[in-house]
C-alpha cells in the first residue's frame, strides 16, 4: 500500500472513530459500588481444554501481528503445547495480560459494490494474534461453566454473553 493511500485511510478512519468514553454514567457508578465480585482467581486451564480449544480453529483464519497461524498451534509437539499451557496459566494467576496480546492489525477491507477509489467504500478489520483469541475463548468457557457469571457480570456489559444470558 502507498503511503499516500495509508494517509488517506489514516485521516478517513480519525474522523470516523472516536475514543472511547471512559466516563462512567451514575447508573454504573451505582452498579460498580453493589455488584457483586466474582470470584477471586479462575481455575487453571487443563492440557485436554487448550489442545481442544485449539483443534477448533479454522485453518485459515487470518494471522494478527505475530503472524502465528492455526495451523502452526494444531501442529505444535507435546511440549509447545505444555509450555502455552503454563503460559496461559500464568496469565490467569498474575492477572496480567500484555499489551502484545491486545495488538490488532488493521487491514481495510473493500465493501462490495462501492466505489474502490473513496475511502468510504472501505471497513477495518481488526487481526489480533491467534493465541490471545484462544485465551479468551478458554476464558469465556471457564467463566460461563465455573462461574455463574450472572451474578457478578453488570447488566451493562452485554458482550460475549449468549442472548439468554444477558440481563435486561
Amino acid at each position: 500500500m502507498t503511503k499516500k493511500k495509508a494517509n488517506l485511510f489514516a485521516e478517513h478512519l480519525s474522523e470516523v472513530f472516536t475514543p472511547h468514553n471512559n466516563d462512567l454514567d451514575q447508573d454504573m457508578e451505582r452498579d460498580l459500588a453493589t455488584h457483586i465480585q466474582p470470584p477471586e482467581h479462575l481455575k487453571a486451564f487443563t492440557l485436554k481444554e487448550l489442545k481442544n480449544e485449539i483443534k477448533m480453529l479454522h485453518p485459515h483464519r487470518a494471522t494478527g501481528i505475530d503472524l502465528i497461524t492455526a495451523q502452526m498451534l494444531k501442529e505444535l509437539p507435546h511440549e509447545g503445547f505444555l509450555h502455552l499451557m503454563y503460559s496461559l496459566n500464568a496469565i490467569l494467576r498474575l492477572d496480567y495480560l500484555s499489551t502484545s496480546f491486545k495488538q490488532a492489525q488493521i487491514i481495510m477491507i473493500p465493501k462490495p459494490g462501492k466505489n474502490p477509489t473513496d475511502v468510504s467504500s472501505y471497513q477495518p478489520i481488526s487481526l489480533l494474534p491467534i493465541i490471545s483469541k484462544v485465551l479468551e475463548k478458554l476464558i469465556l468457557i471457564r467463566i460461563n461453566k465455573d462461574n455463574n457469571p450472572h451474578n457478578w457480570i453488570l447488566h451493562h456489559q452485554c458482550g460475549f454473553r449468549q442472548c439468554n444470558n444477558a440481563i435486561a
